[in-house]
């Protein structure tokens, strides 16, 4: 019988092996690299949806509540704005037509207060500090309800500012409360986390000239501003 001659077989060099673990590994950096990258921006992402869904539901509730602000549909309450500051606005209505205020959210309290949340100028800015940081405390834009004892409930999380801008009915800028017609809203909100690749170094200017910041800090800001013409008021 004829023997076939037996072939030689051989294995990986080490160099080869080298190679192949070299290349791998760069393979799973790079692959390493671009999930890392797509979980940051997500995070992120996440976060920047989050202040905006705030701020939304900061808005949508206080233009709901102001909308209402003089409502007296028997002329006999005197109902409407009855304190019109920077940082703080307090409204009356006549919800339950029966020609009287005093009712459940009757008197309503939006905003910011020297004894709630420490902002005693009145500039819609949150005067504490808490951490020492040098940047006012995020907190929640308060609503209170004809001087419950539980005082202001928060309607939205992570607020940093608040400002009330009120117009007559020519559009001017007005202080007197029987001459509002309007009230211009603007509202600064902040993400609930910090990026540490990120710093905020803008500087958000208001419809009335204020500033706000820039806090040169890791956190992200939306500034939201918005017009409600008070319909009940002036009629």
């Amino acid at each position: 019988m004829m023997k076939l001659p037996i072939k030689n077989k051989h294995g990986f060099t080490l160099i080869e092996v080298m190679i192949t673990i070299v290349v791998f590994s760069v393979i799973i950096t790079a692959v390493y690299a671009a999930h890392t990258s797509q979980q940051n921006t997500y995070q992120v992402q996440d976060k920047v949806v989050e202040m905006q869904q705030n701020i939304r539901a900061a808005m949508y509730l206080t233009t709901s509540d102001i909308r209402m602000a003089g409502y007296d549909p028997l002329g006999t309450t005197g109902a409407g704005i009855t304190v019109a500051l920077p940082g703080r606005l307090q409204l009356t209505a006549d919800l339950d037509d029966n020609g009287a205020l005093g009712d459940p959210e009757e008197l309503i309290d939006i905003g910011f207060s020297d004894a709630v949340n420490k902002d005693a100028d009145g500039d819609g800015i949150p005067d504490s500090d808490s951490d020492g940081d040098g940047v006012p405390d995020a907190i929640s834009v308060g609503r209170r309800i004809d001087n419950s004892a539980g005082g202001y409930q928060p309607i939205a999380e992570n607020i940093q500012a608040v400002e009330f801008l009120y117009f007559n009915s020519t559009g001017a800028v007005t202080a007197v409360l029987g001459d509002i017609r309007s009230v211009q809203i603007t509202i600064l909100a902040r993400a609930s986390r910090s990026n540490q690749k990120f710093t905020n170094t803008m500087t958000y200017t208001t419809p009335s000239g204020q500033t706000w910041g820039p806090y040169n800090d890791n956190f992200r800001r939306r500034m939201l501003t918005t017009n409600v013409r008070c319909r009940n008021l002036g009629l």
